[in-house]
């Protein structure tokens, strides 16, 4: 039986008990998908529910939107991101993409807000505006390679996010193919019915936990991120 103290539940209708009722403590964990199939959503829902129904302040840093389009975007889900920001649960840093370097230059300030506002889940959104701007393999490793460095630093249990892409198989990646540097993946596939798209997510690794190896049926609702494990995928 899992340790649910070690647990950190991401409070996603339907997602906990495809991983035993959260991710491990201090994990470092990848979500991969295409644009407009949820992952920020998923993220920060990650985040609000932490705050309001775990106790658990968060931190989210974005390469991608500014603060006010985040606080609007998640106030669609009923969820009010700028009260818990207010309140002290939650701290957004937003950075342009050209300053991909203050970021990381900035890790002992970040470190500071962490634990001043005891802060036990972080948000990177995304790895793909991370490593993207670097000049060549050697810089997108070697950057990448320095923020799992910061983020094991810091003490917290993690969640990042990527653009994702398909391997020769039709499998679910991490663009750049980062996801093995993590402690767990998650993938979400789409596919397409005429003007439909369906979305499905899959805990493809996820280290330390005995997670549902299937797909499951997953819907952007009016009230954030659903999962549906007991329902067929796709349609079929």
């Amino acid at each position: 039986m899992a340790n649910l103290s070690a647990r950190v539940p991401t409070g996603i209708p339907g997602f906990d008990g495809l991983i035993e009722g959260g991710f491990e403590r201090n994990a470092i964990v990848m979500l991969a998908a295409d644009a407009g199939c949820g992952k920020s959503t998923f993220a920060l829902q990650y985040l609000n529910n932490g705050a309001i129904d775990y106790g658990e302040n968060g931190l989210y840093i974005t390469f991608e939107e500014d603060k006010e389009n985040i606080f609007k975007h998640m106030k669609k889900f009923g969820m009010d991101l700028e009260k818990l920001e207010v309140a002290g649960k939650l701290k957004i840093l937003a950075y342009p993409p050209n300053e991909v370097e203050k970021f990381i230059n900035e890790s002992g300030v970040i470190a500071d807000i962490i634990e001043e506002h005891e802060i036990k889940r972080v948000v990177i959104d995304s790895a793909t505006s991370l490593i993207l701007l670097q000049e060549n393999e050697y810089k997108r490793r070697e950057t990448f390679l320095k923020t799992m460095k910061l983020l094991r630093s810091w003490g917290c249990t993690t969640l990042l996010t990527s653009e994702s892409k398909l391997n020769r198989s039709g499998d679910v990646k991490a663009r750049f193919g980062v996801e093995y540097l993590a402690d767990g993946f998650i993938a979400i596939h789409t596919v397409r019915k005429k003007d439909v798209r369906d979305i499905a997510i899959e805990v493809v690794k996820m280290r330390g936990v005995n997670h549902v190896k299937k797909m499951s049926p997953m819907k952007i609702t009016d009230k954030g991120i659903v999962v549906y494990p007991n329902q067929p995928v796709f349609g079929d």
